[in-house]
C-alpha cells in the first residue's frame, strides 16, 4: 500500500522590513499590483504611490517574502499577497497582525479601502468581520472604491440608561 504524503507549507513568520529589503518589497508590491489591477489602467506599471516600505510587516515563508501589510493611524493602508501564496492563510495572518497594530494605538474603528471590482478581496474582508461603510470614486483615478470598516472587539463601550 502506497503512502500519501502531503507537503507541509513552510511556517509563516510575520516580521518587520529590514532596510536592505525596501527595494525588494516595493518590487513585489508593484508586481502584485500590476497583475491584479492591469485592467484598470491603460499602461503599466500600475501606480502604487508608496516607495517607503520600512514600516511594513512581511509574511515570510522559508526565505521568501510572500506578503506585506502596512498600517497608518486607523487604516490598513496596504495588504498584498503573492498569487501563488493566496488561499493559504497568509492574508488572514497579515490582516490580523495589521488589526492588532491598529488596536494597540487605541482605535475603536479600523478602516481600509479596496477597489470594488476586486471582489475576491471584498469577500475576503467581509468573511473576517469587515463591512462596507461607503462607496466612492477614487480621488485620482476615478474607479469605484469601497471604504470598509471593522469595529474593535473591545470597543466602543456604550453605557446603557437601563438600570
Amino acid at each position: 500500500m502506497a503512502a500519501i504524503v502531503a507537503s507541509m507549507p513552510a511556517e509563516i513568520v510575520i516580521r518587520g522590513v529590514r532596510p536592505d529589503e525596501n527595494s525588494s518589497v516595493h518590487q513585489l508590491v508593484q508586481a502584485i499590483a500590476d497583475e491584479t489591477f492591469a485592467y484598470l489602467f491603460a499602461t503599466l506599471p500600475v501606480p502604487i504611490g508608496e516607495a517607503n516600505w520600512l514600516s511594513a510587516w512581511l509574511a515570510i515563508s522559508g526565505e521568501e517574502i510572500v506578503g506585506v501589510t502596512m498600517t497608518r493611524d486607523e487604516w490598513v493602508s496596504d495588504l498584498w499577497v503573492r498569487a501563488d501564496s493566496r488561499r493559504t492563510g497568509i492574508g488572514a495572518k497579515l490582516l490580523a497582525h495589521a488589526e492588532g497594530e491598529i488596536r494597540s494605538r487605541g482605535h475603536d474603528v479600523i478602516r481600509l479601502r479596496v477597489v470594488k471590482s476586486n471582489t475576491r478581496a471584498v469577500h475576503f474582508y467581509q468573511s473576517r468581520g469587515w463591512r462596507v461603510n461607503r462607496e466612492f470614486l477614487h480621488e485620482k483615478f476615478g474607479h469605484v472604491m469601497l471604504e470598509m470598516i471593522k469595529f474593535n472587539e473591545t470597543g466602543p463601550i456604550w453605557q446603557s440608561d437601563d438600570r
